[in-house]
């Protein structure tokens, strides 16, 4: 009797852990069929899988006061996972490698990134996140940053070979000087 429980206990925790993973699977679209829309006038990841909105996320693109550090239209796949990187000193994890882009003269204005929100080390080695512009304003140098939650999402996604559009601002300067000012406000770097 105590065999024939045991059994049972193993089959079912096969069947329960084989539901679990078919579940967490059905909460991403297919990569075949989803395209990721970055709408920089919402700053917002729009996720669709067949023309249907499927998730929403916010965003922050590019400063756009200056050709150096806006998000530049673009639209391509995924190609690179990065993982975690650092540049203009802080560290952001999760970089997944859009395009390596240039400036109009032909010079290299650096690599745009979807990534998680970048961070510093507090006092005790805990990450201490810059969120601040995160679905309110454009102030990365480029690159599309996520909350350190929805990167966790992303991740798990591992959208490798999506394509990717990157919208532009409706009307740049009048919407930078305004996304200055509140990134300003907000008190990022």
């Amino acid at each position: 009797m105590r065999r024939l429980f045991l059994a049972l206990l193993l089959v079912v925790s096969v069947l329960a852990a084989s539901s679990s993973r078919a579940r967490a699977e059905a909460d991403f679209p297919a990569k075949t069929a989803a395209r990721i829309v970055i709408a920089q006038d919402q700053q917002r990841m729009l996720i669709y899988q067949r023309g249907k909105l499927l998730k929403s996320l916010p965003i922050s693109t590019g400063l756009p006061t200056a050709r150096e550090t806006s998000t530049p239209v673009w639209t391509g796949p995924i190609t690179d996972y990065w993982g975690t990187f650092t540049s203009f000193g802080t560290t952001q994890d999760d970089g997944y490698w859009l395009f390596t882009d240039r400036l109009p003269d032909g010079r290299w204005n650096g690599d745009i990134l979807i990534h998680g929100a970048p961070y510093l080390r507090g006092p005790g080695g805990e990450k201490v996140y810059d969120t601040g512009g995160i679905g309110v304003a454009p102030i990365s140098h480029g690159c599309i940053r996520l909350l350190p939650e929805d990167m966790v999402w992303f991740r798990a996604w591992h959208p490798l070979d999506v394509i990717v559009e990157i919208q532009p601002l409706s009307d740049p300067p009048l919407t930078g000087t305004k996304m200055a000012l509140g990134a300003l406000l907000l008190g990022a770097r």
